[in-house]
């Protein structure tokens, strides 16, 4: 079970993942293409590269693709000023 916190106003979207326990390493992210997304704009460019490949791929490379969609989850769905 993944436990959140009450919902004290707005709405909460939720999205089946997997999670947890152990932190992404840092160097993870500087291998990325676009590392840590550090504004609404690199957000929006990591959903749709992650989520909709727009061109031929290899499967090694859907599954880099997949891996850095959830390496890069919480960063995407979390508030900016929560990182």
């Amino acid at each position: 079970m993944h436990e959140v916190e009450r919902v004290t106003s707005g709405v909460r979207y939720a999205v089946p993942c997997f999670f947890t326990t152990c932190p992404v390493p840092e160097a993870a992210y500087d291998q990325m293409v676009a590392g840590k997304p550090k504004t609404d704009e690199d957000i929006a460019d990591d959903w749709l590269h992650l989520l909709l490949a727009h061109r031929e791929e290899s499967p090694l490379e859907s599954t880099g693709r997949v891996k850095e969609l959830l390496m890069k989850w919480h960063y995407m769905c979390t508030p900016l000023s929560e990182h």
